[in-house]
């Protein structure tokens, strides 16, 4: 035991735990803050407060390793097919839940749902690329 600890493995290492790069995590946490920062100021707190939510619902979706991909994958390999199930689930509670609401114009929390057809932009194209990078720097 003695001649592991002294080896020139990290603890972590021999735990069984991934190293984690510190410099990456804080890059990371600064330009995620710096983003929140830039919206609040440029845009709207509004705006910020959806980029806060969507940076930390995909860092909780990347580790849990919740994804069309990844449940496909262990579907097609493995022959399980919960991630598909989940996948199927939640599409059904969005439509029980969003079309009705879509359908009546009502609003909700004082604006009113509805459907948004717009030309394509030039934030879309850049939007559409940074999530197909996004998606091969998470594996999906």
């Amino acid at each position: 035991m003695s001649q592991q600890l002294t080896s020139a493995r990290p603890v972590a290492a021999l735990l069984g735990r991934p190293q984690v790069d510190l410099r990456v995590v804080v890059t990371a946490v600064a330009l995620f803050a710096g983003g929140t920062f830039y919206l609040n100021q440029a845009v709207h707190g509004r705006q910020a407060a959806l980029f806060a939510v969507g940076g930390v619902f995909g860092l909780l979706l990347y580790h849990a390793a919740f994804g069309f991909t990844s449940s496909w994958r262990i579907f097609i390999a493995d022959r399980r097919g919960a991630g598909l199930r989940a996948q199927m689930l939640m599409l059904a509670v969005a439509c029980l839940l969003f079309f009705p609401v879509l359908a009546s114009g009502t609003p909700i929390f004082t604006e009113t749902v509805r459907g948004s057809v717009s030309p394509l932009a030039l934030s879309v194209v850049v939007g559409a690329f940074m999530f197909g990078v996004g998606m091969q720097l998470g594996g999906g």
